[in-house]
């Protein structure tokens, strides 16, 4: 049976090229009245929002704090602040599960009862080419100017004007090395025969790919399809040798924590989270470089609170609201300033503020016929 890719598969299913040896960024190109109050939302800054109703935010699991709407500091600020209330609800368990089940009606132009949707970057740039999504009101939204400016730009939203993040994460190693018997700095570590049948890696076309294009040598952003395709081929030669326990998606938390699986190739907010009822469990990006990965903030077509939405967005965007819910969560906020607004601890912790000179790269998304190329190769090399 074919297997859905997980959440943080970055190959996107849009456009018309797919000429073996073209660079991968070479194929971008494919894809294609309320009542209202003032808020302060960040040094100097106020916007209006809508107070008199509610927004409806879709999101992923554990990217609130508590993954609890009803005690989350910054949920409840955001209403205390504006009036409005937000109805949270993390049920985008996959990129491609959320969008089967709702493009029929964003198709159609139609509302999917939701304000804002949080995806992944190769899924974002689908929306925005396929009209899903509507254009941001500055004037609703003045903290965007606080994004970071490795995440602004990004060539398929030119001036973030449809997208912008709301976390930032890596692709790295979890391991424990009383049972790897040392340290590991690299993803040719994990394939070291004398951990035959202990390792997992992500059924994440991207991410895996990826990972192992940087342990090859190749840099992700610049290589081309080529390149993925000798990265398949390196996956398959260790899946060949019976290196790998599992290929899976989320779960491979529980085969870590049951011991089942000594080493994974693994997403920093995971771990975060695992290494509070796992302590002696390592995390580490390899020095080579790793997989960094982005999820957006977009409105749909059809929202029926957009003001709200945007002032949601724009409260987020404070550094001193982004801080302390970004060290609750573990991922790295997209928010310049952030790390003011956090405690020693958090601002030394590193799937928050990765180590400086950390080499990160974001699998770019292609097109529809890259993919179908890639992904029939990477699933016939990661059948267990």
């Amino acid at each position: 049976m074919a297997r859905h890719l997980s959440r943080r598969d970055l190959i996107v299913r849009g456009g018309a090229l797919g000429v073996t040896g073209l660079s991968l960024p070479a194929l971008l190109a494919a894809c294609g009245g309320s009542e209202t109050a003032s808020t302060t939302t960040g040094p100097g800054t106020s916007v209006t929002t809508a107070s008199d109703g509610s927004i409806t935010v879709f999101n992923w699991p554990l990217y609130i704090e508590n993954d609890d709407a009803s005690t989350s500091p910054t949920l409840k600020a955001f209403t205390a602040a504006t009036g409005t209330k937000v109805d949270y609800r993390p049920e985008v368990d996959g990129n491609d599960t959320f969008t089967a089940k709702y493009e029929p009606f964003l198709s159609k132009g139609e509302g999917i009862g939701g304000d804002i949707v949080v995806l992944t970057s190769y899924m974002a740039a689908r929306y925005i080419a396929q009209g899903y999504v509507q254009a941001f009101d500055p004037t609703n939204f003045p903290n965007r100017a606080n994004l970071i400016d490795s995440r602004t730009n990004p060539s398929w939203d030119p001036g973030n004007k449809f997208s912008v993040p709301y976390a930032i994460g890596q692709v790295g190693i979890a391991y424990f090395p009383d049972k790897v018997g040392g340290t590991i700095t690299s993803l040719s570590d994990i394939l070291d025969p004398k951990l035959k049948n202990r390792v997992s890696i992500l059924d994440s076309l991207g991410d895996t790919v990826g990972s192992f294009m940087v342990d090859l040598g190749f840099n992700p952003e610049e290589g081309n399809i080529d390149e993925a395709k000798q990265a398949i081929a390196a996956i398959k030669k260790a899946r060949d040798a019976g290196q790998f326990r599992k290929i899976v998606g989320n779960s491979y938390t529980d085969d870590l924590q049951t011991g089942e699986v000594w080493a994974a190739l693994a997403w920093s907010g995971d771990i975060a989270s695992l290494k509070n009822d796992v302590p002696d469990i390592e995390f580490v990006l390899p020095a080579k470089g790793a997989l960094s990965f982005t999820d957006n903030m977009m409105i749909p077509v059809g929202a029926k609170n957009k003001a709200g939405a945007e002032g949601f967005m724009n409260f987020l965007y404070d550094p001193k609201n982004s801080g302390p819910l970004f060290e609750a969560i573990s991922y790295v906020s997209p928010v310049k300033g952030a790390s003011a607004f956090m405690t020693d601890a958090g601002k030394d912790n590193i799937f928050i503020n990765p180590p400086v000179g950390a080499k990160l790269y974001e699998f770019p998304p292609v097109s529809a016929a890259a993919y179908e190329e890639l992904s029939a190769l990477f699933l016939e090399a990661t059948q267990l």
